[in-house]
């Protein structure tokens, strides 16, 4: 039986300034049920917070020049929080991790409680769903899952914790500035990329293990459900999960399948699928009324020279020339 595709809810935005410190106390007990304690800040000194979010990936900017301690319950997310001044003390459990400014720390691990104290800091925090890191890990769908655990709070190397912070500054321009009413396709790709590069970034135990079924499963028939499903869903924002799902095994059986029967992998087929499917709508498009831009984000290409390398590969010819009737 197939899976049905989920749907994103778009985006909201908040935010939030004040000087006045009993105003900034409750409106964060209010909007994350923790328990706070705050300090006063310098007279006169304002606290800002901003948040973005898109389905349950969210960005999130506060800033107050005061120190504060909280306590709260398992996040059920993965946190991720670059300190951009000032400095900050998370405890989970038995770890305690100090940062500084320019380090990066992931808060606590998804499944316990954790507590923390803030000094006078401003802080950048990603929030990514824990399903969405495991499936990027290779986790099949519909079963128990232990949880995630990071083996260490922070990044495997300076080069690594820079490199959270460039994809965290893509991903803010290209998905959290979209209109409410933007691309689907484009905030699931990204959030796919948030997931994979936080895997890359911090040392956890999400690797999966291979069993002998998966070997097993890996069959033409296979495939062919899986890409039965894949053409019948361009549209909607699936992921490997998804697929496996469909085809009835797991998503590293899946692998296998596509790699011995068709040399690729399934997402590089769905993304094959979505560049026909945007190569048709450039040719009955209107020069005058689309856009590339739009068409691509229509069909999750967030990056718009690789879609245009992508094209040229396949078609000959850039994508504003097929809009262009050339």
């Amino acid at each position: 039986m197939s899976q049905q595709p989920q749907t994103v809810t778009w985006s909201r935005r908040s935010s939030f300034r004040t000087t006045e410190v009993d105003v900034a106390r409750d409106w964060l007990r209010a909007s994350y049920g923790t328990s706070l304690r705050m300090r006063s800040p310098r007279p006169h000194s304002p606290f800002s917070y901003a948040r973005t979010s898109v389905g349950s990936l969210s960005l999130s900017t506060p800033a107050l020049p005061a120190e504060y301690s909280y306590a709260t319950d398992p996040l059920g997310a993965v946190a991720v929080t670059h300190v951009v001044g000032g400095r900050m003390t998370a405890e989970c459990k038995d770890d305690v991790t100090d940062a500084g400014p320019g380090d990066v720390l992931a808060i606590s691990q998804p499944h316990l409680p954790y507590a923390g104290r803030v000094y006078a800091a401003e802080l950048r925090a990603v929030t990514v769903p824990v399903a969405l890191v495991r499936e990027l890990a290779g986790h099949p769908a519909g079963q128990q899952p232990r949880p995630l655990r990071f083996t260490r709070f922070t990044p495997v190397s300076p080069a690594m914790a820079a490199q959270w912070k460039r994809t965290v500054d893509y991903a803010e321009t290209s998905v959290l500035a979209l209109p409410a009413d933007g691309a689907p396709l484009v905030v699931d790709a990204v959030a796919r990329l948030l997931a994979a590069t936080l895997l890359t970034v911090f040392p956890t135990d999400a690797g999966a293990e291979r069993v002998l079924a998966d070997g097993r499963d890996a069959t033409s028939e296979t495939v062919r459900r899986a890409v039965a499903f894949i053409e019948s869903h361009p549209e909607a924002e699936i992921g490997l999960t998804e697929m496996a799902a469909a085809a009835g095994v797991t998503p590293r059986a899946l692998q296998y399948a596509f790699r011995r029967h068709l040399g690729t992998t399934p997402t590089a087929h769905l993304r094959r699928v979505r560049l026909a499917l945007a190569h048709e709508e450039l040719i009955a498009a209107d020069p005058a009324r689309d856009t590339v831009t739009a068409v691509a984000h229509r069909w999750g290409f967030h990056h718009q020279s690789r879609f245009a390398a992508a094209y040229r590969a396949a078609y000959g010819v850039l994508p504003r020339d097929t809009l262009a009737g050339r």
